[in-house]
């Protein structure tokens, strides 16, 4: 059922759209400021006159309330000129492609209340009606990482759960589309528009993964603006690359770590490196009202998960420089790390350099020392499942499986994080599940 549903969801994102002003590839996210939403999308008209508006309210029959945004023209890098493409590929031309990209920024939304929305253009196209929520406390988010267009396993149990209410915003911590640039964009727009019926209804938050390097991570910083332009901004990393959001009790700090494999110069990591002390620091100036820092990346440290996908692909893992990124996570006292890039599920048991903090519980790390990491990296993709884990030493739990999982934060001791596979024709099984208590939250001594 799983996989005819799939099929389904497939057939209709890659039904021709006639009309090139209609919206497609919708989605919110976060700003940081909790009476903000900031919508991206995309038309395929290159109209510079086409306007670029969100109409919303709480009645679905009267969107009174308006929103102006800007667009801009992308042009797409012709993925042949790409050297290294080209020679897999044999291709030494292809018609280019633009597309506009569309950004509106929502403001004095009012906190626990349902919005309607609708985007585009009046005198043009319209979207059809899409609706999201304003709530700001007990809010659970889907996490997960490496998921494609192609071999989506999870896409249809999340859908259902967005639609459902199951969770309020997606984190999905880099490796998307498998790849953007790839039959000329087209492999970007499908998986844009597969996941429109999730990003309409709530925040999704992304952030880069190796997969997004090509052209500089132009699809990403272009298709994802929105993270630039919202948390970006707000946090004063002016970037899509590294920012950080707030919500509820949960201060989230999302950083890069593929600036040190792709494009890397000494300024831009050092430019990441202060913007995350800094963040960090003011963050735990807040943590009477805030508690919980939780932090994303698509990588972990290179020790902690070896992926070597049977010695047929290189391991850019252990090209993630931590020495720098770990100190400051240990130091300013964050609880938990999310990542992906190992095609399985991970979840560890806290611990920092050599040292291992093993509770009496398994599943349940109580005013634990160090930070807890946890790799989501099996939503599902045309690399499929791999092996690869971290030293069983500080290794909890691993399943070789399909999934994604849900965090949230019950209050300002007691966080909850479940794992379900989605792998299987069957309903999901939830396989896994930790609680952290944590009494003393802030900066830690030990060094």
């Amino acid at each position: 059922m799983a996989t005819l549903s799939l099929c389904l969801l497939l057939i209709l994102v890659e039904a021709c759209q006639a009309d090139d002003t209609r919206p497609e590839q919708i989605h919110l996210a976060y700003t940081g400021t909790s009476s903000e939403r900031i919508v991206n999308y995309v038309t395929q008209s290159t109209d510079e006159g086409l306007g670029t508006m969100v109409a919303y309210g709480t009645d679905p029959d009267r969107l009174s309330l308006k929103a102006i945004g800007d667009s801009f023209v992308y042009d797409i890098p012709l993925w042949h000129k790409d050297p290294e493409i080209s020679a897999i590929y044999n291709v030494s031309k292809a018609d280019p492609r633009q597309f506009s990209i569309h950004n509106v920024k929502l403001t004095g939304l009012q906190p626990n209340t349902k919005y309607y929305y609708k985007v585009g253009d009046v005198n043009q196209t319209m979207s059809d009606t899409f609706s999201f929520s304003t709530k700001e406390n007990n809010i659970i988010y889907a996490v997960y990482g490496d998921m494609g267009y192609s071999n989506a396993v999870s896409l249809p149990q999340l859908v259902q759960e967005a639609r459902d209410g199951h969770f309020q915003a997606v984190i999905h911590v880099g490796d998307l589309a498998y790849d953007f640039y790839q039959k000329d964009a087209d492999t970007g727009d499908n998986f844009m528009n597969a996941i429109q019926p999730v990003a309409t209804l709530v925040p999704y938050m992304a952030l880069p993964g190796n997969h997004e390097h090509r052209f500089n991570f132009s699809h990403y910083k272009n298709r994802f603006s929105n993270m630039k332009l919202g948390p970006g901004a707000t946090s004063g990393s002016d970037t899509s690359l590294w920012y950080s959001f707030n919500v509820g009790l949960i201060h989230f700090v999302a950083f890069d770590t593929e600036v040190f494999n792709y494009f890397s110069d000494v300024g831009q990591i050092q430019r990441q490196l202060n913007w995350l002390e800094a963040d960090l620091a003011k963050a735990n100036t807040n943590r009477d009202k805030r508690p919980w820092i939780v932090s994303l990346a698509h990588k972990s440290k290179s020790e902690e998960q070896k992926c070597n996908y049977l010695m047929i692909w290189i391991d850019f893992m252990d090209e993630t420089n931590f020495t720098h990124i770990s100190p400051l996570l240990h130091k300013y006292g964050v609880d938990i790390h999310f990542c992906g890039h190992s095609h399985n599920y991970q979840r560890h048991y806290p611990y920092y350099q050599d040292e291992v903090d093993r509770p009496d519980k398994k599943n349940v790390y109580v005013n634990p020392k160090f930070m807890t990491v946890i790799v989501a990296g099996s939503a599902g993709s045309k690399e499929k499942i791999s092996h690869g884990l971290g030293p069983k030493r500080h290794l909890a739990k691993y399943i070789f499986d399909y999934g994604f999982g849900h965090l949230q934060v019950m209050n300002h001791t007691h966080l909850r994080w479940t794992w379900e596979n989605t792998g299987v024709e069957l309903a999901s099984i939830e396989q896994d599940e930790l609680w952290i208590v944590q009494d003393n939250h802030g900066m830690r001594s030990h060094a």
